[in-house]
């Protein structure tokens, strides 16, 4: 991996964290062979927020430390079926248009839709899936629009 790719990869690492810690997490693991965890310290006030003096000079070791290489390992995960798609409510979060059953106007339009792992790179599949869900929601607009 090149430098333009670790440099955007630590700081993808960096935003996490940021979330992570505004979000309340009390220990943070940046997964980067050498980088301890971030432990938040209880009696820091909330109102510092990211500045939080520690935190940053936690962040700025993990700016100093990169991606060691041979160390660091790369890896990737298809989460699937989290928002499982179903001809029936009772078996999932959103039915066959894509849409959060029980509201009106929100959908999903991933992997999380498929009913079930696939088991192989979902890549095409979720693609399609997203086009059949994104072109219904055109149509349904257009329609509408007409009105």
């Amino acid at each position: 991996m090149g430098a333009f790719d670790k440099a955007h990869l630590i700081e993808g690492i960096i935003a996490l964290a940021k979330i992570q810690y505004v979000q309340g997490a009390i220990e943070i693991f940046a997964m980067i062979p050498g980088t301890e965890s971030f432990i938040r310290d209880p009696a820091t006030p909330a109102s510092e927020g990211v500045n939080d003096i520690k935190f940053q000079n936690w962040l700025d070791g993990i700016r100093a430390r990169g991606l060691p290489s041979p160390e660091t390992m790369y890896v990737s995960a298809h989460q699937m079926g989290t928002c499982r798609m179903s001809s029936k409510e009772k078996e999932g979060v959103v039915d066959p248009t894509g849409q959060v059953w029980g509201t009106k106007g929100l959908y999903v339009a991933d992997a999380s839709v498929f009913p079930s792992a696939s088991g192989v790179n979902p890549m095409v599949t979720n693609m399609a899936i997203s086009d059949w869900i994104t072109r219904g929601i055109a149509k349904g607009l257009a329609e509408r629009a007409r009105l």
